[in-house]
Formats: structure tokens, C-alpha cells, sequence
């Protein structure tokens, strides 16, 4: 990422920090006065503040997935998906806090149970109703979010799941048009805090919908092939007209959604394979599921919507600089035309982590990139003990044996999740530093 973008991003961050300042300069005027008084009072001004932090944190939630280019290209879609996570737990204590200290407050104003109050709440007021019905719908979504419950879940179960988040936002939005006591005692806030959901959604509709179907209907792409790579890893080619206006660079993946029975409600994000070439994208994908296990029925003419494209794992083939690929399995997707940009200009080398020589993918091409443009490429099988060369798995001793100046290089990984924990471990542990350290995650 060079300083323009660095720039940018930290420009964005300070926004995002100017917000929560407003809401906090808003709710002070608005709730200060509260905490002159009784301890109900207190609790009642911080009900008011977990409330504000809640929306906030949930429409923060909606732009960190909404696929808005001009945030996307500054971090990177990987990131804003991990950080979305982050903010998840968070926004999920302010959801629990903010009834929990509002009934609270409101059975010590009243010398009542707090249960009996908190029934006496939702059941006389439809907001609080609605309210109630957003924070159980919530703590749905936040359950099938923990990760020992997520790995468990099918990819496409996990998705739909976080699309009553939209539910959450309305009847929250429902629940504070009557009781939002904090921003309508001030039109100033009032407008700011429905401008806040105008700019969000409009995000949201124009990036995340909008624009998908725009370049899919003016760009008409269609499969064109399904080329086996390995016994479990298929190529899918699809072709549109003016590929070149994606200016798609090597690394970066696409939002894809096939429009066939069985496939059309569903999208997943796939990584370019190969450089683009006129009016065709390239894209290898390996069977880990129902949808990637059906990959190989897809017919050729089907009509497929293509977002993107995404992701800042790229390179810049500077002159002089060194480069160390790293990939495991199906990982190798992104790197393969990362390497082809990058080879023919600069000292690379390529370690690629398979099972077994039957799971390598793109082994002749890689066999061939190699030859021709005179790089190293080395095959770590872990899985087959008469393979002559490196067995095992990827790690520090090896890589400072394959690669011995690998502390001069620009490393990029890509692979399965603990592999690329044990490899930036590895690769700190050799002396390179976090800030040439490149990855990307296959995870949800």
C-alpha cells in the first residue's frame, strides 16, 4: 500500500473517530443532567449512550461489508471482514446493555422487579416490542457467528443467517423514531443521525447491488468453460465483453453469482487464477462443499453476475525488489498470476505446500512459468513420503533452507488459516519484517 493510500485510510479513521465524538458531545447535552441525581438516573443517561453506540456499531457493521470501493480499495475487503467481526462482539454488549441499564433504571424509578418491569416495557409500547424482537434476532445471528458454532455451519446457512441484520435494523430504527430521546431533542443531531442511515444504505444499495447488476447486464458474462485442473479442482472461464474496464489486477478475487438452478442464490468470492486476457477471466476453485462440489455442473452460456474487482493483495513489480511466494493448496489461486506479473522483471521464488502430486494445480504451468522466466520452484509435499523433494509442511527450517535471503524478500502467502499463522511466525522468527509480510485468508 504506498502513503496515498496510507493517507486515506488514516483520513477515514479519523472520521470514524470524529462520529463517535459527535454522538458523545450529543448524548452529554442531552443526558448529562441525568446524573445529578439518582442512581436510576445514571443508569438511565448510559442506557441512552449503549443505545447510540448499538446503531452506530450495526450501521458501521452494514459499511464494513458493503463492498463501497473507496473503503475497500484503502484496506482491502480481507481486513474490513475481520475488523467486521470485531465490531460484531462489540456492537452485541452495547445491543445487551442498552435494555439491560433502561429496565433497570426505569424499576428503580418505580420501585418494581426489574423482570416484571422490563414485561411491563415491551408489552405496552409496539417500539419496544420491535426492539425486543431486534436484540433476540441479534443474539441469533452473534450465536451462529462464534467460531466453534461457525465451523460447523455450512458457508451458505452462515450468510443467510446474517441477512436478518437487515430485520435488526429496521424495527431498531422503528423503536427510535417515538423514543430516541437523546437526538430528537436537537435537530442538529436528528438530521445528522438519519443522515448517517441515508448514507450508509445509499453505500450499501449502490455498491453491493447496483453496481453488480450494471456490469453484468452492460458486460453480459457467461461461462465459457469448465477446465478439471486436479481430481478435486476445476477452472471456471468466463468470458464478457470489455473485461479490460475492470482493470483487475493480479492477487485480486471476484464476487461471484451463477445464475443456474441450484447456483443463482448464492455468491461466493473466488480468486483470479490468471492474468486476464481479452474478454476472459479465470477463475480455479477447489470442492470443499455443496456449491464448490457442484462447480463441475455448471453449463456453459449461463449467465453468471460478477462483483468486483476486490482485494489489496497485490504486488508492484518495483525494479530491485525480491519476492518470496508462498501457497498451500488451493492458495496458489492468487499467486499463480501474482508470480507471472513479478517474474519476468524481478527475483521471485515460488515454495508450494500440496498433499500429494496428484493435488498440485497448475503444475505444468508453474513448471513452465518457472523454466521460462528462471525462478526457483519448489514442490513441499506432506503426503507422500517417495516424493525426492521436500516432505512435510512449510516451515521456518525449510523456508530458511529453500530460501536463505528470505529477510531481503516481500513475502505473500496464501492459504488455509493455520498456515498462514504458523507461516508469519516462521517468517518473523527469519527476520522479516510485519510490514512485508502479504496475506490473504480462504475463511468466512
Amino acid at each position: 500500500m504506498n502513503l496515498r493510500h496510507r493517507m486515506w485510510g488514516f483520513a477515514v479513521i479519523l472520521l470514524l473517530a470524529a462520529h463517535f465524538l459527535v454522538i458523545a458531545w450529543f448524548w452529554w447535552q442531552g443526558s448529562s443532567a441525568l446524573f445529578r441525581g439518582m442512581a436510576a438516573g445514571s443508569m438511565l443517561a448510559l442506557g441512552r449512550l449503549f443505545g447510540l453506540l448499538a446503531v452506530s456499531g450495526i450501521l458501521l457493521q452494514f459499511m464494513l461489508i458493503g463492498r463501497a470501493v473507496w473503503i475497500e480499495r484503502l484496506f482491502g475487503l480481507d481486513k474490513l471482514t475481520r475488523v467486521h467481526a470485531w465490531n460484531g462482539y462489540a456492537t452485541f454488549g452495547f445491543v445487551l446493555a442498552h435494555p439491560l441499564f433502561i429496565t433497570l433504571a426505569y424499576a428503580d424509578f418505580v420501585r418494581a422487579n426489574p423482570l416484571r418491569q422490563f414485561v411491563h416495557l415491551v408489552t405496552g409500547d409496539a417500539s419496544l416490542l420491535a426492539a425486543a424482537i431486534a436484540v433476540i434476532l441479534l443474539i441469533g445471528v452473534v450465536l451462529l457467528s462464534i467460531a466453534i458454532v461457525r465451523r460447523r455451519l455450512k458457508y451458505e446457512t452462515w450468510y443467510y443467517a446474517h441477512l436478518l441484520t437487515y430485520a435488526v435494523v429496521g424495527l431498531a430504527f422503528f423503536h427510535q423514531l417515538p423514543l430516541g430521546g437523546d437526538f430528537l431533542q436537537s435537530g442538529v443531531f436528528t438530521a445528522y443521525w438519519y443522515g448517517l442511515y441515508i448514507f450508509v444504505f445509499g453505500n450499501v444499495l449502490l455498491f453491493r447491488f447496483a453496481k453488480p447488476v450494471r456490469q453484468s447486464w452492460t458486460q453480459r458474462f457467461r461461462v465459457s468453460g469448465i477446465v478439471p485442473e486436479t481430481h478435486d479442482t476445476n477452472s471456471v472461464m468466463i468470458e464478457g465483453s470489455n473485461v479490460s474496464r475492470f482493470r483487475a489486477l493480479p492477487g485480486q478475487f471476484f464476487i461471484l453469482r451463477f445464475l443456474q438452478k441450484g447456483f443463482w442464490w448464492q455468491e461466493h468470492p473466488f480468486s483470479l487464477s490468471a492474468i486476464p486476457e481479452g474478454n476472459r477471466l479465470r477463475f480455479t476453485i477447489k470442492q470443499s462443499g455443496d456449491f464448490t462440489s457442484a462447480i463441475p455442473n455448471l453449463r456453459p452460456g449461463t449467465r453468471v453476475i460478477v462483483d468486483g474487482p476486490y482485494g489489496v493483495f497485490t504486488a508492484d513489480p518495483t525494479p530491485g525488489k525480491k519476492y518470496a511466494f508462498i501457497a498451500g493448496g488451493v492458495g496458489i489461486t492468487p499467486i499463480r498470476p501474482l508470480i507471472e506479473q513479478i517474474a519476468p522483471s524481478n527475483d521471485a521464488v515460488l515454495v508450494y505446500g500440496s498433499k500429494t502430486s496428484d493435488d498440485i494445480i497448475f503444475r505444468k504451468e508453474l513448471d513452465h512459468l518457472s523454466s521460462r522466466y528462471r525462478f526457483p520452484l519448489h514442490y513441499v509435499l506432506s503426503h507422500e513420503p517417495e516424493h525426492p523433494g521436500e516432505k512435510g509442511t512449510i516451515d521456518a527450517d525449510k523456508l530458511s533452507r529453500l530460501v536463505p535471503d528470505i529477510a531481503d524478500r516481500e513475502a505473500y502467502l496464501c492459504g488455509p488459516p493455520p498456515m498462514l499463522a504458523s507461516l508469519r511466525k516462521a517468517l518473523r522468527e527469519l527476520g522479516v519484517s510485519p510490514g512485508r509480510i502479504h496475506f490473504e485468508k480462504f475463511s468466512f
